[in-house]
């Protein structure tokens, strides 16, 4: 556990150290541009915002739910059939029905359950893995709308992880507007992503 916190401390030492280092590189470099006389122009943006604005979230969402839906009510579906077994299997044990009957519906209900905790496992699995592959995706997209903007607007520098910056650098609501031209030539579906039980 020490150790842990240890390599946690030398990682945010080396965190530290390394936006020190970019500070004075950008100190240094703003000092000599001064000198020649040129100008750097640094812009801003906020990532996370874009991440979770972007019409190419949206999308990518709807495509998850259309996906994934008849899986999701295929689950659903084996969820009421268990409750079912299980309403049965209660009428049989108060009824006080033949033994033999009542473990019968009792391994009928064991196996359902097995099959649907292993069917719901693979679906979580293969929704997270769709869910990584689609936000790799959108952010790719939001990187590429960055470096767009960037290029447009004549910016040097783009800085992605900030405290505070006016909103004469802040760049984030260009991105946002390009990434929506972008996506309103295919159309904006809304929709949320599944969730199952």
């Amino acid at each position: 556990m020490l150790k842990d916190n240890q390599d946690i401390s030398k990682s945010k030492g080396n965190k530290q150290s390394l936006f020190i280092s970019f500070a004075f590189f950008l100190q240094a470099l703003f000092s000599f541009n001064a000198l020649a006389a040129d100008s750097v122009s640094v812009g801003v943006v906020n990532v996370t915002y874009l991440m979770e604005n972007a019409p190419q979230s949206e999308i990518a969402s709807v495509k998850l739910k259309s996906k994934f839906s008849p899986q999701e009510k295929n689950l659903a579906a084996e969820l009421d059939e268990i409750n079912t077994l299980e309403l049965e299997l209660n009428e049989i044990k108060a009824a006080k029905k033949g033994i033999e009957l009542q473990r019968q519906k009792e391994r009928q209900l064991r196996s359902r359950k097995r099959l649907r905790s292993r069917s719901l496992q693979d679906f979580r699995e293969e929704l997270r893995f769709a869910r990584d592959l689609a936000l790799d995706e959108v952010q790719k997209e939001v990187f590429r709308a960055i470096d767009q903007v960037r290029i447009q607007e004549k910016i040097d520098i783009i800085i992605q992880d900030y405290i505070s910056a006016s909103k004469k650098v802040d760049i984030t609501p260009a991105v946002l507007e390009y990434l929506k031209t972008k996506a309103s030539k295919s159309g904006t579906p809304e929709a949320t992503e599944p969730e199952v039980k």
